[in-house]
């Protein structure tokens, strides 16, 4: 990294821009939409292309509420650019993961050294959490982007000499709003980071009431924009089941087993959840974050920008931490104060041993091995993709299309590349009435379940079998489709 000249802006910033497309996008073609969220977020950004809704988005032929539109509209951005493909569904996580190691360069330039700053910027893009969701069609990176966007104008603004500090105050609630429309209310987190600044330090934050408020009626006018008329729509259901379910139940609630159930034993039993995945989900350099806190702790009092940052990351911790919902990747909002803060520490001299960029290189390598090697020993495995390319030569656009007992996403989104119809639902009762129907069709179900209940089935069908993983519950699955043409 010495090699760079990071007194040239340019140079590290090329470097940081081709080292982060080049971990994230590298091989991410070779591998189909994994179950259950990419398919989800893929296939709802193509009926809203369909559709040409841009308020609501939906999964095949039904309103999806899980998440606020802004990654639906940079993944149709993306598809009309370059076509829909698992790549150009999973480039703007890759583009947004880098546009946030950018902004943490630029925010550090103006306070730290140079190669303060480009060792920052790399420690984000290299840890292994970063890297593995801004791999995935998901709505975390864009997130992070305006998170990272507003703890930076959150400070800058905040200064008592700020030069300019109503343009980092707009940018900062624009922020926070863009970061509600990627992923909801946990964008939010940086504004608990200022209110404990202004607290603690009350004469290095201007963190002002009025302003505050100010800030609010910014935020809540440019939700407004898509919000009202994502309620209108929806008769009040994306707020219900969006921020009420997905949001407060996730909170208070184990949702989709992402925790443990066994009432408040259950829930203390989890709070060092992230104390323990941490070390995993910011590797490699978890690794030397309890010595760098152990020497920065005691003269943390002076050092308020240092102890902003660990505020920010702190703040991030204890809000999932107290949550009963959990998973190694919500606390991501944390990592780029805690890459800074731990460039920071680096830049003091306490890791002379340490050769930043021989880990970093380490890294990038190891991403880049089990990325593309996986992919390749894994990528012929995934059974609905492996359905759908030995079944493409027979299927024809208006087919109906259904299944019976397996439900998961990527059929939806693998069959309606060809297929303009969706998928139907259909239990073993009723499937003598579409195997009768006279339109084209297509009839999905496990293997099993073929072999004792339709293996004789009179009429002009093809029957296609193919075996591979399931890969949202990890068990192997032989599929069979039974096509009447």
């Amino acid at each position: 990294m010495q090699l760079l000249k990071v007194n040239r802006p340019w140079r590290p910033v090329l470097f940081i821009i081709l080292l982060g497309l080049g971990l994230y996008l590298g091989g991410s073609w070779l591998v189909p939409l994994i179950d259950r969220d990419e398919p989800r977020f893929a296939e709802a950004t193509r009926e809203m292309q369909e559709r040409g809704d841009w308020v609501v988005p939906w999964f095949n032929d039904a309103p999806r509420y899980d998440k606020p539109p802004l990654i639906y509209w940079a993944q149709s951005l993306s598809y009309r650019c370059f076509g829909e493909s698992a790549l150009t569904a999973r480039l703007p996580s890759a583009l947004f993961a880098t546009g946030a190691a950018l902004l943490l360069f630029f925010w550090a330039r103006r306070l730290t050294a140079p190669r303060t700053a480009l060792v920052a910027a790399v420690m984000f893009l290299t840890c292994l959490q970063v890297a593995i969701h801004a791999r995935l069609a998901v709505a975390d990176l864009a997130m992070i982007f305006f998170v990272c966007a507003a703890q930076w104008s959150g400070w800058e603004y905040t200064r008592p000499a700020a030069v300019f500090p109503w343009r980092w105050w707009a940018v900062f609630y624009a922020s926070l709003a863009l970061g509600f429309l990627a992923k909801g209310p946990v964008a939010w987190l940086p504004i608990a980071g200022l209110a404990l600044g202004r607290w603690y330090y009350p004469k290095e934050f201007t963190f002002g009431w009025a302003r505050f408020l100010l800030g609010l009626l910014l935020i809540l006018g440019l939700v407004a924009i898509w919000g009202i008329p994502a309620l209108i729509q929806t008769h009040g259901d994306f707020l219900k089941v969006g921020l009420g379910y997905h949001v407060i139940d996730r909170s208070f609630e184990v949702l989709q087993g992402h925790g443990v159930r066994s009432g408040c034993t259950g829930w203390v039993a989890t709070l060092p959840f992230y104390l323990v995945t941490f070390f995993f989900s910011f590797f490699p350099w978890s690794l030397w974050s309890p010595q760098a806190l152990r020497r920065w702790w005691p003269g943390r009092r002076q050092d308020v920008f240092g102890w902003y940052l660990f505020t920010q990351v702190a703040v991030v911790f204890l809000v999932f931490t107290l949550v009963r919902t959990k998973l190694p990747h919500y606390t991501l909002p944390a990592f780029p104060c805690l890459a800074l803060w731990l460039a920071r520490t680096e830049a003091a001299g306490w890791l002379k041993s340490l050769s930043v960029a021989k880990v970093a290189a380490g890294m990038s390598v190891l991403i880049l091995t089990i990325a593309i090697g996986s992919a390749l020993w894994l990528g012929p495995t995934f059974v609905s993709h492996s359905l759908f390319e030995k079944a493409r030569p027979q299927l024809q656009p208006a087919m109906e299309f259904a299944t019976i007992d397996y439900k998961e996403p990527a059929l939806v989104w693998e069959f309606r590349q060809v297929l303009t119809n969706h998928l139907q639902l259909l239990s073993v009762t009723n499937v003598d009435n579409f195997l009768n129907q006279t339109n084209p069709s297509i009839l999905i179900m496990s293997t099993g379940l073929y072999e004792t209940n339709f293996s004789r089935l009179a009429g002009d069908y093809k029957i296609v079998q193919v075996q591979g993983m399931n890969w949202a519950t990890s068990k192997r699955c032989q599929l069979t489709a039974i096509i009447h043409s």
